[in-house]
């Protein structure tokens, strides 16, 4: 006869069952919201990124066409309204 060893296991209560549950959902539902803020971050990150890249073609553009000059420079003129922001035009 082979004599098997039994391996006792401490079964869980549905309440025990629930709580596991319960914890693991509240992990899941951290790290979904991790992904969603991480996406957002990269996002507004590659927003700002083309916005530096179009403002400095805008500017190095403006060196060279003076229509384009007067046309962007009304533009700031109109729509900068913060006081700080004029500065950095000259305004």
């Amino acid at each position: 006869m082979t004599d098997k060893k039994t391996k006792t296991r401490k079964r869980k209560t549905p309440e025990q069952q629930l709580a596991e549950l319960e914890t693991k959902e509240q992990q899941l539902q951290a790290r979904i919201q991790k992904k969603r803020s991480d996406g957002r971050t990269q996002k507004r990150k590659q927003d700002s990124r083309r916005k530096i890249i179009a403002g400095a073609l805008a500017l190095e553009h403006m060196e060279h066409d003076g229509h384009f000059r007067e046309v962007l420079g009304k533009l700031i003129d109109t729509t900068v309204t913060r006081p700080e922001d004029r500065k950095l035009f000259g305004l």
